[in-house]
């Protein structure tokens, strides 16, 4: 088949792109003739102009696969009017309210994505692929049947995350007795970062005062305010001199920050996968997570999951994982078995040929 990849900006190392460029590639292996197309492109990949699609599929056998996670128009114009099959693949748009008061920019963004929902709904695409159980679900709500709806995890990096040799600096440097939490993720008030501050100070006071965290993500600074909410919330449970940033980190660092970690602490309230859950799982880093949005689909059950955030129970929990060795051995099995069946790569692309035999 001829089958066009729109990504409206495509970037190599964030999980959109990453799933576009890595699912091209699986469909190359397959025998199919693939193109991408993306308005904006920061890969150095080769991707074509959006305009150039209705000359590339323009037969009713051809496929468009459309990545959807934020609101644009010109998405939505294409289509309509392309004569091929159509698979919205989406990743989830994160509901305006959780940017309240702290991003009036990203507040009206994701309001305008979460109502193309609707939209993309009411065009009658052959196929709405999720990246996760939980990302169908809007699309059934909005009134699309099951029938024309499946899942498949993203594509992801794992297996060049696993193949990089850690950064033995860095490991050196946190092999010792402390306990070490790790947090990976943007900074961006659905991540619940100010709730982990709290669990972790909490831990501090009961468990280990010596103990670390380990804070991966980038700073926007289009949300200024959450950037300086987490900054008091630091000073003002005084932890200051536990917590770490790790900015701009490559797979060698962020290899050595999970193998390093006692616990993967995620407790976000809205996720449409959560990529670091999966990293974790493949690098046998424990975990524990709010069960919110698709966490727990995404773990499977290889972490230990609590329906609030609740500081008490997120630090007991971090503890158990610490002293009981029998557990994490337990947990560990069970992520690398979610790995195996599902998220690498020879698990995705047979999945992938299974949603798209449907079309044959």
């Amino acid at each position: 088949m001829k089958i066009a990849m729109l990504v409206p900006a495509l970037g190599e190392r964030d999980a959109i792109g990453t799933d576009a460029l890595e699912m091209s590639a699986a469909l190359g292996r397959m025998g199919h003739d693939v193109r991408l197309f993306a308005a904006v492109n920061t890969t150095g990949m080769a991707a074509a102009s959006p305009d150039a699609i209705d000359a590339f599929v323009e037969r009713n056998d051809d496929v468009l696969i459309y990545h959807f996670a934020f609101g644009w128009p010109p998405g939505v114009e294409i289509l309509k009017r392309v004569r091929c099959r159509r698979v919205v693949r989406y990743h989830n748009v994160t509901p305006p309210e959780f940017f309240g008061g702290w991003s009036e920019e990203y507040e009206n963004a994701c309001r305008a994505g979460r109502e193309e929902i609707a939209v993309l709904a009411a065009l009658g695409c052959e196929l709405y692929l999720g990246a996760s159980p939980f990302n169908v679900d809007d699309f059934i709500e909005a009134g699309v049947s099951r029938e024309r709806t499946a899942v498949l995890a993203p594509f992801n990096r794992l297996s060049r995350l696993i193949e990089t040799p850690a950064n033995l600096d860095l490991l050196n440097e946190l092999s010792d007795e402390t306990t070490t939490w790790l947090t990976v993720g943007r900074l961006a008030p659905n991540k619940g970062h100010l709730d982990l501050f709290d669990a972790f100070a909490t831990y501090l006071d009961r468990c280990d005062a010596r103990a670390r965290l380990l804070v991966i993500g980038s700073e926007d600074a289009r949300l200024s305010r959450y950037n300086e909410a987490i900054r008091e919330k630091i000073r003002s449970r005084r932890i200051d001199a536990h917590v770490r940033f790790l900015r701009g980190v490559d797979d060698s660092v962020l290899k050595a920050a999970y193998l390093a970690a006692d616990a993967l602490v995620s407790l976000s309230r809205h996720e449409g996968f959560c990529v670091p859950l999966a990293e974790a799982m493949a690098l046998g880093t424990p975990v524990v997570a709010l069960d919110r949005g698709a966490q727990a689909w995404t773990l499977g059950g290889a972490g230990l999951l609590w329906s609030e955030p609740d500081p008490s129970l997120t630090a007991a929990a971090v503890e158990r994982l610490r002293a009981d060795g029998k557990l994490r051995s337990v947990l560990r099995d069970r992520g690398f078995a979610r790995v195996a069946t599902t998220f690498a790569p020879d698990a995705l692309e047979a999945q992938l040929a299974t949603v798209l035999g449907a079309f044959r």
